[in-house]
């Protein structure tokens, strides 16, 4: 006999006025023919909190007026499934009135802004953490592997769309404001390697390959080491041999012989290993 508030369906829109959003500068002229009638989506929850009943009342009355973005160190949960309409412009995503292709998603997880986010990656001010000998604690640490793997994925982006100068400008610039003195190497590194190699700076390329081919060797010989306590380790020893394998694959499929030769020999010690 009580009354409860309720949404009637699941299936969310938003309308678009194309001439609108592209005047006001939310799509480029260049993207005009990819702008949607209405952004459709489906609210997948079956409660609604009231920091999502917020964001969905300023989805309803913004009426593409200004710029709506999600941080990309966001839980997915957050975006209210509204993820097929994010471009990527930095570390954020902003919503637009266009639906990522299946290309796009698989590619990059959503479309990328390449020329916007270039722009707002090359001329962000990064706090001196690129200075020599400068401490950075355990979350900024991990906020800057977050980072490598958006320069990652922009870097990747612009070397699909051709733009190869500024591919590598991103990947240099990757590198000089997060040193490995100062931000260790992980597998958040390995996208550059690979544009690197797309680009034909095979030397760069190398370089970076067998340093993270060295640090994950090194921790391989760790956890094998640990004896029958490696067995807790298992998921960082299939990352480890899983990077390990394809830095073997990409140097051989640049045709850097040399390079490839040496990962192979050294990979297949611990493939016996696990053989045996």
């Amino acid at each position: 006999g009580k009354y409860f508030n309720f949404f009637p369906t699941k299936k969310m829109s938003i309308p678009v006025d194309s001439s609108f959003v592209i005047k006001n500068g939310t799509v480029s002229t260049q993207l005009a023919n990819r702008v949607v009638k209405a952004v459709d989506w489906t609210f997948d929850k079956n409660i609604v909190m009231k920091n999502e009943l917020m964001l969905l009342d300023l989805l309803a009355t913004n009426k593409w007026e200004r710029p709506i973005y999600f941080a990309t160190t966001g839980s997915p949960e957050s975006y209210l499934n509204l993820q097929d309409y994010f471009q990527l412009e930095g570390l954020a995503y902003r919503l637009v009135p266009i639906k990522s292709t299946p290309q796009e998603q698989q590619m990059s997880g959503t479309r990328v802004a390449t020329d916007t986010m270039y722009n707002n990656m090359m001329k962000f001010s990064w706090g001196g953490m690129e200075k020599k000998g400068v401490y950075l604690d355990e979350n900024i640490t991990r906020t800057c592997s977050l980072i490598r793997i958006r320069m990652g994925t922009l870097a990747a982006a612009l070397v699909n769309e051709g733009k190869k100068d500024k591919a590598m400008k991103t990947a240099d610039r990757c590198l000089e404001v997060m040193p490995e003195e100062n931000v260790p190497y992980d597998a958040t590194i390995y996208s550059l390697v690979v544009t690197y190699y797309q680009l034909g700076a095979n030397e760069k390329a190398n370089k970076l390959a067998k340093r993270l081919f060295d640090i994950f060797e090194a921790n391989m010989n760790f956890y094998i080491g640990l004896g029958k306590k490696a067995k807790e380790y298992e998921q960082e020893m299939r990352q480890a041999q899983e990077i390990m394998n394809r830095l073997t694959y990409m140097a051989k499929s640049n045709k850097q012989d040399a390079v490839a030769k040496d990962f192979e020999a050294r990979f297949n010690v611990f493939a016996q290993l696990f053989r045996n």
